[in-house]
């Protein structure tokens, strides 16, 4: 029989991911520090279970915020709004996450809605006529390359394309259906990358 985590607590055993998040939004840490404790928490988290003998280790199953947000994210699933924002990719996805207010703009957050009718909630992607839905992001095989560093061969995982199709929110004139090729594109750009690099 064969074992398998579907995804890993990212928090930390001492909350050491939400913690980092306030000092980071505090101004009290660098993004520097708050990715490298984000990533001393990934190495933990894959330590503890290649130790406890799980035969398929998750990757991407780590978020700052939202598994759903990530996925939009990868995919350049982001309103006009936050990309005017003059501040970097990882500040874009906070921004979206929790909103901004600074010198650089004032936006607010997404909006969130219960995971399934689950306490969980998740970030509400919002597409805008304008969407070029696309692969633009790298964090899926960024992840998967630091566990193989480790010694260490992982499952990604990512919401599946139905699942993030029909938790989107199409805001313009344009309907639903009107994206849904780009949506099985974009998803077939993700399979044929992580062939590419050989995940199995």
């Amino acid at each position: 029989m064969k074992t398998a985590v579907a995804g890993y607590p990212r928090i930390g055993t001492l909350r050491e991911l939400k913690f980092a998040l306030e000092k980071y939004f505090r101004k009290e840490i660098s993004a520097d520090e708050l990715t490298q404790t984000a990533k001393e928490l990934r190495k933990t988290h894959w330590l503890i279970q290649k130790e406890a003998g799980i035969d398929y280790i998750t990757s991407n199953d780590f978020s700052y915020y939202d598994i759903v947000l990530d996925t939009a994210f990868l995919l350049n699933i982001i309103p006009e709004r936050y990309k005017e924002l003059e501040v970097s990719e990882h500040d874009k996805y906070l921004a979206m996450a929790r909103g901004y207010q600074g010198e650089n703009g004032d936006v607010k957050a997404l909006a969130m809605k219960k995971w399934f009718n689950t306490n969980y909630h998740y970030i509400v992607p919002e597409v805008e006529d304008s969407t070029q839905i696309r692969l633009t992001g790298n964090k899926l095989w960024a992840e998967y390359a630091e566990a193989k560093e480790l010694g260490i061969e992982t499952k990604p995982v990512i919401t599946g394309v139905y699942t993030l199709f029909k938790l989107c929110r199409f805001t313009g004139k344009k309907r639903a259906d009107d994206f849904i090729n780009a949506f099985i594109e974009a998803y077939k750009d993700v399979y044929s990358k992580c062939e590419a690099v050989g995940i199995q």
